[in-house]
């Protein structure tokens, strides 16, 4: 595998956009109550969940995904080619 030598934030910013538009009108707060279940602990934890959402900031591993899968079913019928929007040729 060659060295990385910067990311492509091409499908950061496409799976970034399926996740924050599961949200709707709704606020990143509602949006992690319907992740995690809960409230979230603090102001800083809310703040962290809405960067990891931010397309220039967020690179969300799989364990952020994950939970998104667990809390909106629709997202395990996708595929990963239509999570990160790459077209078929």
């Amino acid at each position: 595998m060659p060295k990385k030598k910067e990311t492509d934030r091409r499908h950061i910013e496409a799976g970034l956009s399926v996740l924050t538009s599961l949200k709707g009108e709704a606020s990143n707060r509602v949006l992690f109550r319907q992740v995690y279940g809960c409230e979230p602990d603090s102001q800083s934890e809310l703040n962290t969940f809405s960067n990891r959402l931010q397309p220039g900031r967020g690179n969300p591993g799989l364990d952020f995904l994950g939970k998104f899968v667990e809390a909106y079913p629709e997202l395990a019928s996708m595929s990963l080619g239509e999570f990160f929007k790459i077209e078929k040729e």
